[in-house]
């Protein structure tokens, strides 16, 4: 073990006012020959330039403190915390709450063991045997040279072991100092020494003093501690029963509350009971009454759809007849007629007669006036019916004044007036078709695309020879003339040969055209199928003008869009 001994360097008191700096500024640390220095005022320690006889690069390094003792060094008081690979560990300050209670602090003298390796396996690398008082100051900062020096911190900065006197423990100090003049002050005298020494006396007997009361408090604690732990549970009872007394009185005044809300309460579910009995009744009531509804409901619905149907039905009896009366046949040219009179497509009237022209078309556009009337569906272009003489309204188109929105039927003055008007017949027909699902090619087949469409719109054959039988027509006398006239019909006169068609030259034609459609016969033999509870006729009507809208809207989206491309 070394025993480390510091020394100070001894100068005369000249040189301390050669050195002008020192007198301007305050020195930290000054070396009195009455300082002593004491494990106590150690604050910390740090090793440098540690040499691993291992070989070893780097260690993990701790340092233990032990007391001072002439046969033998006893176990540490003190034990550092590991610094890891390093061989100039600097350890954090000491902590002094961890050394034993007994330990005496006010020695100068003790040993200082730096154990290091690797993995938990360590070994002593340097034990020195270290007096405070024979330290060197070394400065503020730590500063080291020589190899496995230790560096000790105390509260005037680091110190360090005399290296070329590490023999001699017991040096004697030198009564030369190196210091300020201005910190130099007179010392204590003899009295305040020895006041001093009384106080510490005091004090110690004091301490002596408080430990012993300590104890016999502790003492009479351990006697008294089951009578003060029945005190405290005492005490501990009683105070509950405290605050059990104040949460009991809190609830019943919440109890009380409660029992206040709950009758006002069941005071309102009693008159609520009653509203609710007042409005069961008022319910059973109104249930009987709706109950009596919903049958007046049923019976009008069951009439209603009754006379609806019988309404479709005579709809298409009436259309019937309207086939009979304007039959559309084809000729042995294949050209169609209607009412024997030949009717060609609107781009074919070029070097065709007018007049068998006018008057096809006259019947053609009654036809299609007659079948919009009874479908209540309103056309698009207007028709106005005068035989040969028919036109036809074009209400749309906003840039025609007035006057020029009537179009001729029949071939007059311009012929675009003509073919325009034959154009918006046709588009009235296909409405119609688009009205009952049917499509429209070529708007210049007028009289195909009517037949087509009452033979597979309306299910009706279109020539005398082949009338539906499914559908039996009324007897005339069951017509009312005021009906026919409202709808378009033309009343039948006294003397049938004059409405014999002009195409009816021979006997046996003329035959056909008296005799009436095999519909009658069937009628005259079967009961009236339209006696019937009176429906009001505005609800019909409104029902199928709303469904002639829809049909109308529809056609518009398809048909609209075309335009004339020869006639505009």
């Amino acid at each position: 073990m070394n025993s480390i001994a510091g020394r100070d360097l001894a100068v005369s008191a000249g040189a301390v006012s050669s050195n002008p700096g020192a007198a301007s500024s305050r020195v930290l640390h000054v070396e009195l020959t009455s300082q002593q220095r004491r494990l106590r005022h150690l604050r910390s320690i740090a090793a440098r330039n540690i040499v691993n006889k291992n070989g070893s690069p780097l260690l993990d390094t701790y340092f233990t403190l032990h007391l001072c003792q002439e046969d033998r060094i006893p176990r540490d008081f003190y034990k550092s915390e590991v610094i890891r690979d390093s061989l100039n560990p600097t350890w954090r300050s000491l902590d002094f709450a961890m050394l034993p209670d007994l330990l005496d602090t006010s020695v100068s003298c003790f040993v200082v063991r730096i154990w290091g390796g690797r993995e938990e396996q360590y070994q002593l690398l340097i034990e020195w045997k270290v007096n405070l008082d024979g330290l060197r100051y070394t400065g503020q900062q730590i500063r080291s040279r020589n190899p496995n020096e230790i560096i000790f911190g105390l509260n005037d900065g680091y110190y360090a072991a005399e290296f070329d006197q590490k023999e001699s423990s017991d040096r004697k100090k030198n009564s030369l100092l190196q210091v300020d003049q201005s910190s130099v002050r007179n010392s204590y005298s003899v009295f305040s020494l020895l006041r001093l020494q009384t106080a510490q006396r005091a004090i110690k007997q004091t301490q002596v003093t408080v430990q012993k009361i300590g104890k016999e408090i502790e003492e009479k604690l351990r006697t008294t501690a089951s009578c003060t732990e029945k005190k405290k549970e005492r005490e501990c009872m009683q105070l509950r029963i405290g605050i059990l007394r104040c949460e009991l009185e809190r609830q019943r005044k919440a109890l009380t509350r409660e029992m206040d809300m709950m009758q006002k309460e069941r005071t309102q579910l009693v008159k609520k009971g009653e509203a609710s009995s007042t409005k069961h009744q008022g319910l059973e009531s109104e249930r009987k009454s709706l109950t009596e509804l919903q049958k007046e409901c049923t019976a009008k619905r069951e009439v209603f759809l009754k006379s609806n149907a019988q309404l479709t039905f005579r709809c298409r009896q009436l259309i019937s007849e309207l086939s009979y009366i304007y039959p559309i046949d084809v000729n042995n040219q294949n050209d169609y007629v209607i009412c024997g009179v030949k009717l060609p497509n609107s781009e074919d009237f070029q070097a065709k007669d007018d007049g068998t022209v006018a008057v096809a078309l006259g019947y053609t556009a009654h036809l299609v006036l007659m079948i919009s009337s009874f479908l209540h569906i309103p056309l698009r272009y207007p028709v106005i019916q005068k035989g040969s003489r028919s036109s036809i309204k074009d209400t749309i188109t906003d840039k025609l004044s007035e006057k020029e929105r009537e179009f001729p039927l029949y071939p007059r003055g311009e012929r675009f007036q003509f073919e325009y008007g034959v154009y918006l017949l046709n588009k009235n027909i296909a409405q119609l078709r688009y009205q009952h699902g049917l499509s429209t090619p070529d708007l210049r087949q007028t009289l195909p695309n009517l037949k087509s469409f009452l033979e597979h719109g309306l299910l009706v054959r279109c020539d005398r020879h082949n009338i539906s039988m499914s559908i039996p027509v009324l007897p005339q006398s069951h017509l009312s003339v005021s009906t026919a006239s409202e709808v378009g019909f033309p009343t039948l006169s006294s003397s049938p040969e004059r409405d014999i068609p002009k195409w009816a030259s021979s006997d046996a034609d003329k035959q056909k055209c008296q005799t009436p459609p095999p519909s009658y016969n069937t009628a005259m033999t079967q009961p009236d199928p339209m006696v019937t509870p009176e429906v009001p006729s505005t609800e019909i009507v409104s029902i199928e003008t709303e469904e002639s809208h829809k049909g109308l809207e529809r056609y518009d989206e398809c048909c609209h869009s075309q335009t004339p491309h020869n006639h505009r």
